[in-house]
């Protein structure tokens, strides 16, 4: 287990990481969350004090990617998991606790392929015990409300409203969840 990185440290190292660069100093994590490796920051250029805030137990594993403009946040709730999921944008990003967010996914302030160096004003709210399902696309003006699921593949730039399942390409909201 890699423990909390110290507060204000520049130049952070994480133990026996393969990668050889420090964890910018934007990126807090809480006691017992795991973080692969320092790479997953490689394109965080955020100039945020707090670019990323990961809390308590949650799981950062490979080979999840904050790609991160100028003026990108993202907040990661406890007792996550985030598997090979890219997070890419100049906005914020605010995902819950007990928050699923299986492989493949992507999170995107923009609908397009571009650097993270896009609109500021981008928000993408994931609520509590959410679960998002392998390749899915959330993209800016995604609100997925507290114990929603969002199915492989979809994609969703609209409401999803608390206890409901959204799915497909175009996404739309299927059905409450018993």
């Amino acid at each position: 287990m890699r423990s909390s990185p110290p507060s204000g440290e520049h130049g952070r190292r994480l133990e026996d990481d393969w990668y050889p660069y420090p964890v910018p100093s934007g990126v807090r994590w809480g006691e017992g969350s795991w973080v692969y490796s320092s790479y997953a920051f490689r394109h965080c250029r955020s100039e945020r004090p707090e670019a990323v805030t990961i809390g308590s137990n949650t799981g950062v594993y490979h080979p999840t990617q904050f790609c991160l403009g100028r003026h990108g946040s993202v907040v990661v709730g406890d007792h996550g998991t985030l598997v090979d999921t890219i997070i890419s944008t100049n906005g914020r990003v605010e995902i819950g606790d007990l928050a699923l967010v299986a492989h493949g996914v992507v999170i995107a302030g923009d609908p397009v392929a571009v650097p993270a160096e896009g609109r500021t004003d981008s928000l993408i709210r994931i609520g509590d015990n959410v679960w998002i399902g392998t390749k899915a696309v959330i993209l800016d003006g995604a609100d997925i409300g507290d114990d929603a699921v969002v199915g492989a593949g979809a994609v969703v730039d609209f409401v999803v409203p608390p206890g409901h399942l959204a799915a497909g390409n175009p996404g739309r909201v299927v059905r409450a969840i018993d």
